[in-house]
């Protein structure tokens, strides 16, 4: 339940980089339900400069693991994962049940956990 609360508490406001993108989501549920706030690792305020910050590291899945340190394989309902999606590619959301809640420009999606790449049990 604390995982929906920290959804439904998530400001729905327009897709902005650095305000209202993937990245920022799992820090904003992360803090929600562990008190853990990792936001200064996502510090950026256009798409060219998360994609420079990104680039720096590889992919989008070896930014976070720089912030979130080591990925786990025991995942619980409120953790960070990396999606590849079809069509967008990498995309950061939070495990639920069997699928990963991400937010894309377009709002948030529900993608398979079939599709996870990567999750950091925090």
């Amino acid at each position: 339940m604390r995982v929906h609360a920290a959804l439904n508490k998530w400001q729905k406001r327009d897709f902005k980089y650095g305000d209202a993108d993937c990245c920022q989501f799992i820090a904003f549920v992360v803090k929600e339900l562990t008190g853990k706030d990792y936001s200064a690792g996502f510090q950026y305020e256009s798409e060219a400069q998360a994609e420079l910050l990104v680039g720096r590291e590889g992919e989008l899945v070896d930014f976070i693991g720089s912030i979130l340190g080591e990925p786990s394989d025991e995942l619980k309902d409120g953790d960070p994962c990396i999606v590849a999606a079809p069509i967008v590619g990498q995309v950061c959301g939070i495990k639920l049940r069997d699928k990963v809640v991400c937010l894309t420009s377009k709002g948030f999606a529900q993608i398979p956990d079939r599709y996870l790449v990567s999750g950091w049990s925090v």
